[in-house]
């Protein structure tokens, strides 16, 4: 009898170990936390440049670690003139982390209850990214966009795995998309003078939406081991924002997904865990076409100077709409600018290649 049931165990033993989902994309090892910094921001603010300006100089010191959210909550600072920027989603997280309403400010990875203002200490965002990228992360994430450009059908999946326990038993999920190189009016423009595309102002990672609730999904369990899958699907708009709305451009849009541990006053979800970009965005075989986007590749559309922030670059591969080589530069940073003023007016695919040898292919208009 012993004998039978000792088998009968094995054999469970087998099947839940057959059964038994492994990541795909998620790593396993300890990691510290990668960091969320969202600014408050607005058009008419003059100063939010400057504060946009340090962002950048600490996500290009950071490459791959550190990601930034720019939201609008409309005021006198963040008009709905074209390009209203502004969201409901998005005044409701400016609510409730920037109460007064003064920009530029900034939560690093929701560590604090109310965001920090650019005028109280232009290092404080800086010294508070390097205090929790130095952190250990309970979680680790990754995951994958696929976007249908003919439906604008958008199949998120995301991959949770705890490294370690968390300090509570529910977490938030949250999944967010953004999108880059919105021309317009921005006051104070010249404090960031690499997002200037002749007379006017390249926004870069601006909030467009939350694909989860708005204060993320509860997960759970939270427990060293604890592999955790999420799937979701959102059919991209073809404008955001009422009145004067801004055309959702799907070859500039990405997402990021988040792990706060709790929830706190008025249910929002601090502090952030952990943050990834889903980076494996491809777009639907039906036009023959699967394209990942690259960190930072901007401005699109671009006139004179392209600039590429990413990891690890060997080389870039300029192609034209016919396929022809047009331009070839070998990397020797990670932040790289290529005249682009002698090519004609039209799309083009730029091509990133690491050491590794993997290929990141963006699409990028040309307009003089």
């Amino acid at each position: 009898m012993k004998k039978l049931l000792l088998s009968i165990c094995l054999v469970m033993l087998c099947i839940l170990k057959a059964n038994a989902q492994e990541p795909k994309m998620v790593s396993t090892d300890p990691s510290n936390r990668n960091v969320l910094i969202e600014e408050f921001t607005g058009r008419n603010c003059g100063y939010c440049p400057w504060g946009q300006y340090f962002v950048n100089q600490t996500i290009k010191e950071n490459p791959g670690r550190v990601f930034t959210v720019n939201i609008h909550k409309e005021s006198s600072l963040s008009p709905s003139t074209y390009p209203n920027l502004n969201t409901l989603k998005g005044a409701d997280i400016a609510k409730a982390f920037n109460k007064d309403g003064a920009l530029p400010k900034a939560t690093v990875n929701r560590s604090e209850e109310e965001a920090v203002g650019l005028s109280t200490t232009q290092n404080w965002w800086n010294s508070m990214t390097l205090e929790q990228l130095a952190q250990p992360a309970e979680c680790n994430i990754a995951g994958s966009v696929t976007i249908n450009p003919e439906t604008r059908l958008a199949r998120i999946t995301v991959e949770v795995y705890y490294t370690a326990d968390s300090k509570v038993e529910n977490n938030y999920l949250t999944v967010i998309m953004l999108q880059d190189s919105i021309l317009g009016s921005q006051s104070g423009a010249d404090y960031n003078q690499e997002q200037i595309v002749g007379n006017q102002y390249c926004h870069m990672h601006v909030y467009r939406n939350t694909l989860t609730d708005k204060w993320g999904d509860a997960i759970a369990p939270t427990t060293s081991g604890t592999l955790i899958t999420k799937t979701y699907k959102y059919t991209i708009p073809e404008t955001i924002g009422s009145p004067n709305g801004v055309k959702v451009d799907l070859n500039n849009v990405h997402f990021l997904a988040f792990v706060a541990e709790h929830q706190s006053s008025g249910a929002k979800t601090m502090p952030i865990l952990n943050v990834c970009k889903l980076n494996h965005v491809e777009y639907g075989e039906s036009v023959g076409e699967n394209i990942e986007t690259a960190n930072y590749v901007f401005p699109n559309p671009v006139k004179d100077v392209l600039t590429i922030t990413a990891d690890n670059v060997k080389q870039v591969v300029m192609y034209n709409s016919l396929g022809q080589v047009v331009k070839t530069v070998d990397a020797n940073e990670n932040n790289m600018k290529i005249n682009v003023s002698d090519l004609e007016n039209g799309m083009y695919f730029v091509n990133i290649i690491d050491n590794a040898g993997n290929v990141t292919t963006n699409k990028v208009a040309v307009s003089k």
